[in-house]
């Protein structure tokens, strides 16, 4: 018996060392897919789309001799190539990047090996960018471990525009154009061979989107099964497991709508976008006509203050202290409105007449930037199905960038009218804005509040005073009010749809004589009474519970 047990346990042995290989393959290949799209393909991407910011209007005005009209469009030009690939990546994010990636490799190789003394191929080989997707992050099951990708990402970013602002202003200065041109498809060269190998290791770990979806879908299929949606809406619900299983499903349902807040906070990222454009439409104009300032001192100013908000947004969003510091000042999502404060104040600093007061407004700025939009990427993520995220992430870089393309034709006019001009629009409006966002996150919560009470049994101020405390996040109330809403829209969608087949039964034509068509009528309601009596009581024991 011995004897005849061995070959199979040698083939069991075997098979879980298969198992086990392949398990650390899989875990090796899902490590090396993060790292790319958390860190490598974010880094160059922040690097290759900030570089042109440093000589781009500098270039126009003071070799073209181009007026500011002229320069605005020109640079609005650069920003609606941006645009263009974010639209394209709210449904092809693969397809957008490669496509951005290789067009603007291109372009820089276009600058480099054309006459410098042309404008035409300085300006096409200029305005192309890329874009990467961040839907990798929003596939993620555990929203916190979600959150700190999307933070970690965004860092990632930041420290490719430090080292693009760093480099690139004393290779504009001591190189000329050919110079930051050479950089550039150094720069777009490595984005798209890091994009190819992304691409093949995603295959490897599940065959790329489509795959990781199935996988993802899954992943997901016991802990939907597990969660009852009647039983999580159901009245007089235990408020904690209510918010635990409605958040634990929240992310994998494919039929929750998007609400007006959702909407609201894509525009916002154009809004949060407004100083940061202006400054780095007109800035280094703004320093070289001012102060006198050359590009290699410009870059590392603004590599300064990008660096700053780097350490500040992941020192404030990616430590324990830095969090608890900012919850003593305002919880999510109103740590928004107060970073758009601080941006706000920074860009009207920025408008004194006076170098350091303009390095010191320039640095708050970017600080509160960073720190905005790293508060929003994860209020967003939090707040969005994976298929809202997949519509409303991009969507925010499509307005944000349009923003941007505004600001780039607005902004040498209001400079040619007066240099300040530029910040002191910005500042006014997006203290303006914060102010409209601060009472749409209160009208919000606020409603959000009675649709809780009505499914839970607690009152709307025990509800409230357990936010406030931050015992419940603000976010996980409105996944739950989502939720519910939801479920009323369904639960209101199938009333009327047993309706219509009801007075569809009634309403049968007859066949025959009078008494056969009463009697085909009577068989139709006694069929559809059967059929759907068990479904009629539910639905008026729910329309009981949701007129409460």
């Amino acid at each position: 018996m011995h004897l005849r047990a061995a070959p199979y346990e040698l083939e069991l042995a075997a098979l879980r060392r298969d198992n086990e290989s392949a398990r650390e393959t899989m875990t090796t290949m899902k490590a090396v897919e993060e790292f790319l799209v958390i860190v490598l393909m974010p880094f160059l991407y922040g690097a290759a789309t900030r570089l042109p910011f440093i000589y781009y209007v500098i270039h126009l005005t003071v070799k073209f001799h181009l007026g500011m009209l002229t320069t605005g469009l020109y640079v609005a030009f650069y920003q609606g190539c941006r645009v263009l690939t974010s639209a394209l990546a709210t449904q092809l994010p693969k397809t957008s990047h490669f496509l951005g990636t290789s067009i603007g490799a291109a372009g820089y190789a276009l600058v480099y090996v054309t006459d410098n003394e042309r404008l035409l191929p300085f300006v096409l080989g200029t305005s192309s960018s890329q874009k990467f997707a961040k839907r990798l992050c929003a596939r993620e099951k555990d929203k916190g471990l979600a959150d700190r990708k999307l933070r970690h990402q965004y860092a990632s970013v930041m420290l490719g525009v430090v080292f693009a602002f760093s480099v690139g202003g004393f290779v504009y200065q001591y190189r000329g154009i050919d110079g930051v041109a050479l950089f550039g498809l150094v720069v777009e060269s490595l984005a798209l061979v890091f994009l190819l190998v992304y691409v093949a290791v995603a295959r490897e770990d599940g065959g790329g989107d489509e795959g990781q979806d199935r996988v993802f879908l899954a992943n997901r299929t016991s802990n939907e099964s597990s969660v009852n949606p009647s039983s999580v809406l159901s009245s007089r619900s235990v408020l904690s497991p209510a918010l635990r299983d409605a958040t634990s499903a929240f992310n994998a349902k494919e039929d929750i709508p998007l609400t007006w807040l959702n909407w609201i906070m894509a525009f916002s990222f154009g809004v949060e976008s407004l100083t940061i454009g202006y400054n780095l439409s007109i800035g280094p104009l703004f320093l070289l006509d001012e102060f006198g300032k050359q590009t290699g001192i410009i870059g590392v100013m603004f590599a300064v203050g990008a660096a700053s908000g780097t350490i500040c947004a992941v020192a404030v969003t990616c430590t324990f202290r830095g969090r608890t510091m900012l919850q003593q000042v305002a919880r999510s999502p109103f740590d928004i409105c107060a970073s758009m404060v601080g941006i706000g104040i920074g860009v009207l600093v920025a408008a004194i007449p006076s170098f350091p007061v303009h390095v010191l407004g320039v640095v708050l700025l970017m600080c509160f930037n960073d720190l905005a939009a790293t508060l929003m990427t994860e209020f967003n993520g939090s707040i969005n199905t994976e298929s809202n995220y997949a519509l409303i992430g991009p969507l925010g870089q499509v307005v944000r960038r349009s923003i941007n393309c505004v600001t780039a034709v607005t902004g040498p006019l209001l400079f040619g009218i007066l240099p300040r001009l530029p910040y002191i629009v910005a500042g006014s409006l997006t203290l303006l804005w914060t102010c409209f966002l601060y009472l749409a996150f209160r009208r919000r919560f606020e409603s959000s509040l009675g649709v809780i009470a009505d499914k839970t049994g607690y009152t709307p101020q025990e509800i409230k005073a357990r936010v406030e405390s931050g015992a419940i996040q603000y976010s996980s109330a409105e996944v739950l009010a989502t939720t519910i809403g939801s479920a009323r829209e369904s639960f209101m969608g199938k009333l009327s749809r047993m309706k219509r087949e009801r007075m569809a039964g009634l309403a049968r034509p007859s066949v025959g004589s009078r008494s056969s068509s009463t009697t085909t009528a009577a068989s139709g309601m006694a069929y559809n009474s059967s059929r759907n009596v068990s479904t009629i009581d539910e639905i008026k024991e729910d329309a009981a519970v949701s007129s409460k």
